[in-house]
């Protein structure tokens, strides 16, 4: 389920012979969702007709994640995010991790938890 974005996001290609950079905002729309073996991450555009990206779409398996996740765990000690990012990547954190405990779940987050996951993808 597409959620509109509650921030920024910029993603940044850096190619040999050129950079492209875009960025998502408020009016645009992000979805994350786990499949059998991969995780699955998009960014779309509200109606935009300037000609921008439309969508960016990322295909990872669980092992990148983890490995995301890991890096974010270990760089909170040098550079902690302010109090109010916390709370919020706390709260989606242990909803990720209820989540993936539930062995009679079939994975399927409410749609508090999903909002709070996707401020963690941020």
């Amino acid at each position: 389920m597409a959620r509109l974005l509650s921030g920024k996001a910029e993603i940044v290609l850096d190619y040999p012979d050129k950079a492209l950079i875009e960025t998502f905002g408020q009016a645009d729309q992000c979805h994350a969702r786990f499949e059998a073996n991969d995780v699955l991450l998009s960014l779309q555009r509200g109606d935009d007709d300037t000609g921008a990206c439309r969508s960016m779409h990322f295909k990872l398996e669980p092992q990148v994640l983890t490995h995301i996740l890991s890096e974010l765990a270990g760089s909170v000690s040098g550079t902690a995010p302010a109090e109010a990012n916390r709370a919020v990547l706390r709260e989606a954190a242990e909803a990720l991790t209820r989540a993936l405990a539930s062995a009679e779940a079939e994975a399927e987050l409410t749609p508090d938890e999903e909002v709070l996951l996707l401020h963690v993808m941020e």
